[in-house]
């Protein structure tokens, strides 16, 4: 079933939609992810980037034998992925809760006294929140999204028990043998709070244009999980940011929720890694490795701008080249930037 026309926003609180009509019936907002709360006749507002679907476009939610609850695009193929995320609406007479339902409310409402009561007793599970990895000590904890190795379990708190003097967190696997998070690319450490100082932090600052953030999940396919992406533009609908990645490509449309705010430390690691990026693409337009001088290439010091004719390059790799006052000097490659490449040199094209 393709979007549906003719929906009309009835209510909105906050600039969000929280009643619908459709054909005649009004829908209201249900909260929760579409995947769990979703039935077969509600609508779906959709937030999934796909070619065959429209974003703050409606579907209906239908059932699909093979895929279960699910909705079609345009040419009727299945996105049950598109109910990942989104904002479900139920028509009224359906929206009242039902003697299961009522049920199900109490019976979380008594976990929730539970939870009070052991809270109270000193029982509650403990709270993490996120630091910089540069501010790791003994006692903080290290978190995988993806384990490394067979010995470790993705998100789990690991305490770390010291930091090395390369600033690299160590903790125990679940083996007890000691593991060197240098090995690990993909981690996150966290410091453990009361519940009582969890409770009295501040709600994380929205993102705001010109914020860099990191990206958890996505249904665009202009970026994907771990990307580090800058608001560039912030229209406060339902899918408010603009991003564009730190080449300035576009990075798609976000929903708050996959957007994290990035650290100094990620941000600054995402900018060297572009940067060497776009070196290694600078040497590539003329078909060389980073920092593959030639005999004849046209360099320049880095510190007092002199330009100088490559006449030399030793096995190692180190340049000579022919300076103005000094004669021939050996330098290596992180003290000159190249200026013009022998191929491109007029005056040389005949001793080619």
């Amino acid at each position: 079933m393709a979007k549906l026309t003719g929906v009309k926003t009835i209510d909105m609180v906050n600039g969000e939609i929280t009643k619908v009509a459709y054909e005649g019936a009004e829908y209201v907002r249900v909260e929760g992810t579409p995947r769990n709360v979703g039935r077969v006749g509600d609508i779906l507002l959709n937030v999934y980037d796909h070619p065959d679907l429209k974003v703050n476009s409606f579907y209906k939610i239908v059932h699909n034998d093979e895929y279960g609850e699910t909705i079609y695009d345009e040419v009727e193929d299945s996105h049950r992925s598109a109910l990942a995320a989104g904002v479900v609406f139920r028509k009224v007479s359906e929206a009242q809760p039902s003697l299961e339902d009522r049920v199900s409310t109490n019976e979380k409402d008594i976990a929730a006294l539970k939870s009070d009561v052991a809270a109270l007793k000193g029982e509650a599970e403990p709270k993490y929140i996120r630091i910089d990895k540069s501010e790791a000590k003994a006692g903080d904890f290290v978190k995988f999204d993806e384990a490394p190795n067979e010995c470790l379990t993705a998100g789990k708190y690991y305490e770390i028990y010291r930091v090395d003097g390369c600033g690299d967190p160590q903790i125990r696997d679940d083996d007890g043998d000691g593991f060197d998070t240098y090995c690990a690319d993909d981690f996150e450490v966290y410091r453990k709070v009361s519940s009582a100082s969890a409770e009295a932090e501040p709600k994380p600052e929205r993102l705001k244009v010109g914020d860099y953030a990191k990206v958890d999940y996505t249904f665009n396919s202009q970026s994907k999980r771990g990307d580090i992406v800058k608001i560039t533009e912030d229209d406060n609908s339902i899918i408010p940011f603009l991003t564009e990645h730190l080449n300035g490509d576009n990075a798609g449309w976000f929903a708050e929720d996959p957007l994290v705010r990035a650290t100094n430390e990620e941000v600054a690691e995402a900018k060297r890694k572009q940067a060497e990026e776009e070196e290694r693409k600078r040497w590539a337009a003329i078909g060389r490795e980073v920092d593959e001088y030639k005999v004849g290439d046209i360099v320049q010091y880095l510190y007092d701008r002199e330009i100088c004719e490559v006449v030399d390059v030793d096995e190692d790799g180190r340049v000579e080249v022919a300076t103005q006052n000094h004669g021939i000097c050996v330098e290596n490659q992180s003290s000159i930037e190249l200026v013009a490449p022998v191929e491109a040199r007029f005056d040389r094209k005949d001793d080619e």
